[in-house]
């Protein structure tokens, strides 16, 4: 997936928020893609964080909801991989950092199992897209 892709799929899950929020437990569409991206490869922190920031103010009115923890998280990101090299341990914990203050908003906890799911479940499949593109065949 490209960034433009990402992207525009993010905002298709902001549509779905806004539209079915009330009918169903639903993940937090949005976050899950914008998170898996940032998780997926730290570089993508450029267009990651200001799209965090549009995610809040549309779905919360509010830009300090996830944007202050996904700038931690981003943070940690750059950081522990340039001290200790790249790591599973780093995502988790930047994973944890974004999704935990969702619980303080009155998110379900269903909701929330889902947007985390859903995250790793995509963090997965574009990690695995990004090694293969730089792995040389034997």
């Amino acid at each position: 997936m490209s960034i433009f892709q990402v992207l525009l799929w993010s905002l298709f899950g902001l549509v779905l928020n806004m539209a079915f929020s009330g009918l169903f437990a639903q993940p937090d569409w949005s976050l899950a893609l914008l998170l898996a991206a940032l998780l997926s490869d730290r570089r993508n922190w450029f267009w990651v964080l200001p799209s965090l920031f549009f995610h809040d103010l549309v779905l919360y009115w509010s830009p300090l909801v996830t944007f202050p923890f996904g700038l931690i998280a981003a943070i940690i990101l750059m950081y522990a991989d340039t001290r200790l090299a790249p790591g599973q341990q780093q995502r988790w914990l930047g994973l944890l950092v974004v999704c935990l203050p969702l619980l303080n908003t009155g998110i379900s906890l269903f909701s929330w199992l889902l947007t985390v799911s859903l995250c790793i479940v995509i963090w997965s499949y574009l990690s695995s897209k990004r090694e293969k593109v730089y792995v040389e065949p034997a």
